[in-house]
């Protein structure tokens, strides 16, 4: 799975980047992956699967996905 953070969500990971392959033998909750990697689900607005928005609790995703989390925008 292709995995891209936008914003700030790339300070959870070490070392701290954008894009992350993550490898998947089998069909995983993506809220799983991130409580793994150390994403904190909390800091995440909107889930984009394959170009679709998704829920993040309840999506499964597979090896061959693509998916961006996108942090809540503030600013003005």
């Amino acid at each position: 799975m292709k995995l891209h953070l936008d914003g700030f969500l790339p300070f959870f990971v070490s070392p701290q980047r954008e894009n992350i392959d993550v490898v998947l033998n089998e069909p995983t909750i993506l809220g799983e992956i991130l409580v793994h990697l150390g994403i904190p689900v909390s800091e995440i607005y909107m889930t984009v699967l394959n170009g679709e928005s998704v829920t993040l609790e309840e999506t499964l995703v597979s090896d061959s996905d693509v998916v961006r989390l996108i942090p809540p925008m503030d600013g003005g």
